[in-house]
């Protein structure tokens, strides 16, 4: 049962607040500047921070506790980012006013025992969260009946055990193996594209495949990808290869463990250097500096970006974070340490990744899942394709429209044919293929079942000697793999068990 507060306790509860300051400042990392709230006395104050604006309503909380709450959230945006006020701000607001008098009033010795209550009263995770908060503050600057010596008290009420990492445990959050090969596709083609139509791509549609990259490739966060500026981009020309390698430097953001800010290196993969050149030229011609960010956009709106492309390329609309969690996990069961994948994610402590480790499931399950023949992994998918055409429409096909090549030293031929022809494709024969809506499959399961299996033996070869960046030939294989076999599903071919 909650305990109702006397008037008196109320008084000397409003009595001990220490005054506002006359201005607030807070700092917002996205702008690297710092912002002042000209007039704390005003029940709404306005915060202006990740290129955008938010409120905290102070209206909303009972009179009593209006000027505990003003002083608490003041220390907040002077100890702590503008958005972690904004949010326990938020989910304060959401504890009913008698529990939050209440827990200000309670003497120390009656805290345990009025927590307990609050523990049964539908209070969520991060309202309780709140309330810790807003105590050890009632501790610090000495409120009421508290004081420092209770701070050991107070940190020690307990939250409800939660789970933040139900869904990396489940594998909600991870894409599927077709998601990311057509994620994968569609920026290939925009860099094809590129290449083939020089310089015309509007700049809108670069800007948002280069935000793709980054969130694909290498798990970023919303903000880091916003706050990438020009000088944050590098390209080195080698004269190996045909693209000039680029490397892009982020800053680390959200460390639990360390208040400094650590550049984050990051090296593009080969094939989509195009699109970050192009992004450079660009921003060179309209005069942009090396300050100037690259990317017009809020962290909200890189989000929206994300999904939106996400949809169009796959059919399901994924964050962010789910691209940030599957990064993860593919990492990991390449077979990165835990030091590794900390550098890889721009974590300071080491355990934030180790839900990942507890994930990863057995390499022999990882494998099955590669090649496409696990029923627990295995994701029956639809991919485009064009008709199915018979034997005999085959042979009739002209030469350049019958595919055929070699992939990993593999002779493979027959596999159907090519509404445009292979020498106007940009793409690799046979691996490019399945998936593509311009390949025409042979309505023979034998023969696509003969390329599952030559495949499946490369693949075997990938994952003992390969250590799984997602660039690498294995995963190549490991999309056309399951591609090859939602052509034999659709024939109605045969499944294998699992080898592990």
């Amino acid at each position: 049962m909650i305990r109702v507060a006397s008037a008196k306790q109320r008084h000397g509860l409003v009595a001990n607040v220490p005054p506002l300051p006359l201005a607030i400042s807070y700092y917002d990392d996205f702008s690297d500047a710092y912002n002042q709230l000209s007039d704390p006395s005003d029940d709404q104050w306005k915060l202006f921070f990740d290129g955008s604006a938010a409120t905290l309503d102070f209206a909303k909380f009972d009179v009593e506790v209006r000027a505990v709450v003003k002083a608490w959230c003041s220390m907040l945006l002077a100890t702590n980012s503008p958005r972690t006020a904004e949010c326990y701000c938020y989910e304060l607001q959401r504890v009913p006013g008698d529990h939050i008098i209440g827990l200000l009033t309670s003497k120390p010795q009656e805290v345990k025992s009025f927590w307990n209550s609050l523990l049964t009263a539908s209070i969520t995770y991060q309202g309780l969260s709140s309330l810790k908060s807003l105590l050890s503050f009632l501790c610090n600057f000495e409120i009421g009946e508290w004081g420092p010596r209770w701070l050991d008290l107070a940190s020690q009420l307990q939250l409800p055990k939660v789970d933040k990492y139900a869904s990396v445990r489940l594998g909600d959050v991870f894409l599927t193996a077709a998601e990311e090969a057509e994620i994968v596709r569609g920026i290939d083609e925009e860099c094809a594209r590129i290449q083939t139509q020089g310089w015309s791509t509007p700049d809108e549609q670069l800007e948002e495949t280069a935000i793709l990259v980054c969130s694909y490739q290498f798990g970023l966060r919303p903000k880091q990808i916003a706050m990438l500026q020009v000088r944050n981009i590098r390209v080195w020309e080698d004269g190996m290869e045909e693209h000039s390698a680029v490397h892009l430097t982020f800053t680390m953001i959200k460390q639990r463990s360390s208040k400094q800010v650590f550049p984050m290196v990051r090296r593009l993969k080969r094939d989509w250097t195009p699109i970050f050149i192009g992004l450079l030229e660009r921003a060179r011609q309209h005069g942009m500096t090396g300050a100037n960010r690259v990317f017009h956009r809020t962290p909200e709106q890189i989000s929206k970006v994300v999904v939106d492309l996400t949809e169009s390329f796959g059919g399901r609309p994924r964050t962010p974070t789910e691209l940030r969690h599957t990064a993860a996990q593919r990492l990991v069961d390449a077979g990165a340490t835990e030091e590794e994948l900390a550098a890889f994610m721009g974590h300071t402590d080491l355990n934030t990744g180790l839900v990942y480790f507890n994930s990863t499931p057995a390499q022999g399950a990882r494998i099955n899942q590669a090649l496409g023949i696990s029923k627990t992994y295995q994701t029956v998918i639809q991919i485009a394709h064009g008709r199915f055409i018979a034997p005999e429409e085959l042979a009739e096909l002209k030469g350049e429209q019958q595919i055929g090549g070699v992939p990993h030293g593999i002779p493979i031929a027959g596999i159907g044919g090519c509404s445009v022809g292979q020498p106007s494709c940009p793409y690799n024969p046979v691996t490019s293929c399945y998936g593509c809506n311009r390949f025409m499959p042979i309505a023979v399961a034998a023969i696509h079942q003969e390329v599952l299996d030559d495949l499946r033996g490369v693949m075997k070869l990938f994952y003992s000697t390969s250590h799984g960046e997602r660039g690498s030939p294995a995963f190549q294989l490991e999309s056309t793999i399951s591609k090859v076999q939602a052509i034999l599903n659709e024939l109605g071919g045969e499944q294998n068990e699992p080898i592990a």
